[in-house]
């Protein structure tokens, strides 16, 4: 017969399982909220963004491995006409799953974009998983999960940078790992294929997969699990490694790292200026506010610090070392977003023991709002201005290249002010000309087609020769070549009588 105190164990485990079910509920529904927003984008054309720019290749890395073969794409890294040499200087996940989706009908872009997002999309599960096996309560587990959504490094530029999702689903599987005295079959199996998957994701996936695994080692004394884990590991840097080097060898993956590393000039505060600038665009206002105390609560927490001071390390070394790309692209410092993740989540659940230590009756209260200040956040950022800014308006350029092609016998994909174009080779399936403006006059005959940035337009193009234009489409143009000799010469002329 029951006694009471089975009873109350009984009811305490009733709560437990009340509060997971909850738990679980609210993270789906954040996963809704950002599945929905990212829909629009499954199949839009790949337009003058990072994104195009970034899918334009892998776009054209899939259609050479469907028309030339594996060894005829080499490994599917070929992205002719835009560049006859290969680009293999990334680890080769996306390239896979690329070509498996590849299979699917018709030649479109769902084909390139459905598999970053998803990668992507695992970050919001994995994120609480993690969070809840480091001891985090659900609540500040939640709105840690929503802050990361509502930032614009997540919300728009995670599908470029997806291996946040198999870098957070590996360390949430190695933290229960390491606390399962006989990790189930399952659980064994899914550590050995995240840490397959984050090695063969990225750069930054290979060094986490490896401390990852190191960890787990040491953590269990190098027992079978661990072993396991390691060899996974291993296996996963195998592949890429093959990959990368098999594809370029060492002289242009060393020529690649001196480029990332520094191949322009800039000072310390410009380059500090441009984080800035970066950061303050892509992360609210509150986050930033709140990112110092997190960083500190995360460090502060036994539970979280060493995940807390690792990824932060990561991060700063990250941008610090691989100055110029981080100069140059503002997705840069996407893994500022997992000690941000770790440091919230510590300093909320700081905030609500003191609460509960002396029986405060605004938590509820604070939580709810915090709650839905971010859901606002969250929602505001995926369906609102910044969203179509900087995904939407940009696919124009892809609406625009894709609905006129060039005439038969014209070369190259003519383009002015438009910068890393490979959209634009993919869509009129031709090479970027080595020069812009300058060769229009000796190179290209009247009846070709010429793509604009209006917004980006040299100095003897002025606005009003739009109207001349063969189409134009939100701030792009198609021009034929002879119309813009016409209105070069013009200016000219108009200059020397002046």
């Amino acid at each position: 017969m029951p006694t009471e105190l089975d009873s109350v164990a009984i009811s305490a485990d009733e709560r437990r399982l009340r509060r997971g079910r909850l738990g679980w509920i609210g993270i789906a529904a954040i996963g809704s909220v950002v599945a929905v927003s990212w829909l629009r984008f499954l199949n839009a054309p790949f337009g003058d963004n990072s994104f195009g720019r970034v899918g334009g290749r892998y776009a054209l890395h899939v259609r050479n491995l469907y028309e030339d073969g594996l060894f005829g794409s080499s490994w599917s890294a070929n992205w002719k006409p835009y560049y006859q040499t290969p680009y293999a200087h990334h680890p080769p996940l996306l390239n896979v799953l690329d070509a498996v989706i590849g299979v699917l009908p018709g030649e479109a872009p769902y084909q390139v974009m459905l598999a970053p997002h998803l990668l992507a999309l695992i970050a919001i599960p994995a994120a609480a998983a993690l969070l809840r096996g480091l001891g985090i309560g659900w609540l500040p587990a939640l709105l840690s999960v929503g802050a990361m959504t509502a930032t614009g490094y997540y919300l728009v530029h995670s599908p470029i940078m997806f291996d946040i999702g198999p870098i957070l689903l590996s360390a949430a599987v190695v933290v229960r790992l390491r606390s399962a005295p006989a990790p189930s079959p399952r659980l064994l199996a899914l550590g050995c294929t995240a840490a397959v998957v984050v090695t063969l994701g990225s750069w930054p996936g290979i060094v986490v997969g490896a401390l990852l695994a190191t960890w787990l080692y040491v953590s269990r004394h190098g027992d079978r699990t661990a072993v396991a884990v390691a060899i996974a590991t291993a296996a996963g840097m195998a592949g890429s490694l093959l990959f990368m080097f098999g594809v370029h060898g060492w002289d242009a993956l060393a020529d690649q790292l001196e480029t990332r590393t520094g191949d322009v000039e800039f000072g310390l505060g410009e380059f500090l200026g441009r984080q800035w600038d970066y950061v303050d665009d892509l992360l609210p206002v509150w986050y930033l506010a709140i990112f110092p105390a997190a960083l500190i609560a995360g460090v502060v927490d036994r539970r979280t610090r060493l995940l807390t001071s690792v990824s932060a390390v990561l991060a700063a070394g990250w941008v610090g070392v691989l100055r110029n790309g981080s100069f140059i692209h503002d997705y840069w410092a996407y893994l500022v977003l997992i000690p941000g993740l770790i440091g919230m989540a510590a300093l909320g659940d700081r905030v609500a023991g003191l609460l509960r230590k002396h029986q405060a009756q605004a938590g509820p209260a604070l939580a709810v709002v915090a709650a839905m200040f971010i859901a606002l956040s969250l929602f505001t950022k995926a369906f609102g201005a910044f969203a179509r800014d900087q995904r939407d308006r940009p696919a124009d350029a892809g609406r625009l290249a894709s609905a006129y092609h060039p005439p038969d016998g014209q070369r190259f994909a003519w383009q002015l002010g438009v910068d890393g174009a490979r959209w634009l080779a993919y869509y009129w399936d031709r090479p970027i000309p080595p020069l812009e403006g300058a060769a229009l006059t000796s190179t290209a005959e009247p009846g070709e087609l010429v793509f604009v940035d209006l917004d980006n337009r040299p100095a003897w193009l002025p606005y009003e020769a739009v109207a001349r234009a063969v189409a134009v489409r939100g701030l792009y143009a198609i021009f034929d070549v002879a119309t813009l000799r016409e209105v070069a010469s013009g200016e000219v002329a108009t200059t020397t009588t002046g």
